[in-house]
């Protein structure tokens, strides 16, 4: 059976137009995850690159069983769905409610992934009343209805929000790394202090923390705390806190989240020593892959995030109800 938009986000192979020799037609075949069906086709190979074509260059193409897990390629396996179900364990609306396979968290408007719907799946009703719905429980809340839409997973959901008036507001890249891949780029730092854990954040820890440059309102405490298994990294130097960031182990992952460092002491690579000892903690217990989020702008990021083994799996943006 010939592709199309049903086959996105599955393994495919593409035969395409590569010119000529010699008066006969050259052909090139495409393997690995389609991301997009359209005008143009996206082709996400192995490596991670995505390879676009124009649609009217595929000549023949079809779905292919999914590769066999690898030992250390679990952070490449899992789809963005799963990866999304997966970091919402991890940082949690403190008031949900679930309209069939979409998630509707709620926490007094403090971060994104805690006030918006994931849609992980079938509402299990026509769009337009999901959505009725969606706008009078945010409401009953006190808040705007926003949607966290995983991308490509769910660009037909995007298209039909657009299509209703919804706006894209804001979005981030998802990240992944093998944790064992991430340790073995890291330096271990002798003239550094160990990183300290703790299962709850401490007074010093909150103190260190201001999301998006502000001080935290108590609902974020709230958050912070939610989950199955938290836990908070100190960097103490000197009696200083310089650098914090927490981690949530859920299923075989360690999410890294609020990762800061002190503005007087950066660039002495504290942020990376307190990513390795988030990963050695994590190893410990249990974890095999790692994720995180990055703003799309923060390229400072990103290049320090990928300097050590860390790839884009995917992205999402916020989109948000009319008025």
């Amino acid at each position: 059976m010939p592709l199309s938009v049903h086959d996105v986000g599955h393994r495919v192979v593409l035969r395409r137009t590569a010119g000529e020799r010699d008066g006969r037609p050259l052909f090139a075949d495409v393997l690995g995850e389609l991301v997009t069906w359209g005008d143009v086709v996206v082709v996400r190979t192995a490596d991670g690159a995505e390879v676009a074509v124009p649609r009217t260059e595929v000549t023949a193409g079809k779905r292919i069983p999914p590769r066999p897990a690898r030992r250390g390629a679990a952070h490449r396996e899992v789809d963005d769905l799963e990866l999304e179900r997966i970091a919402a364990l991890g940082w949690r609306g403190l008031r949900t409610e679930q309209i069939g396979g979409w998630l509707l968290r709620a926490s007094g408007g403090w971060t994104g992934r805690a006030n918006s719907v994931l849609p992980l799946g079938d509402p299990g009703l026509e769009l337009d009343a999901a959505l009725d719905q969606t706008r009078a429980w945010y409401a009953e809340q006190g808040l705007p209805a926003l949607i966290q839409v995983p991308l490509p997973a769910r660009d037909d959901l995007r298209d039909a929000l657009h299509a209703r008036g919804w706006t894209d507001a804001w979005g981030a890249l998802v990240m992944t790394a093998s944790a064992g891949d991430v340790l073995a780029h890291l330096p271990v730092r002798d003239d550094l202090p160990p990183v300290e854990f703790a299962s709850t954040p401490t007074d010093a820890w909150l103190a260190a923390y201001h999301y998006r440059g502000g001080a935290l309102p108590p609902v974020a405490v709230q958050v912070l705390r939610s989950g199955d298994a938290p836990f908070y990294a100190t960097l103490v130097e000197n009696g200083t806190v310089v650098a914090i960031a927490r981690g949530a182990l859920d299923e075989g992952w360690v999410g890294i989240t609020a990762v800061e460092v002190e503005p007087a002491q950066r660039r002495r690579g504290l942020a990376t020593h307190l990513l390795r000892g988030l990963l050695d903690h994590g190893t410990a217990h249990g974890a095999h892959s790692a994720y995180l989020q990055v703003d799309l702008e923060n390229t400072a990021a990103h290049a320090l995030y990928g300097g050590v083994g860390f790839a884009v799996h995917h992205r999402y943006l916020y989109v948000r109800a009319p008025d």
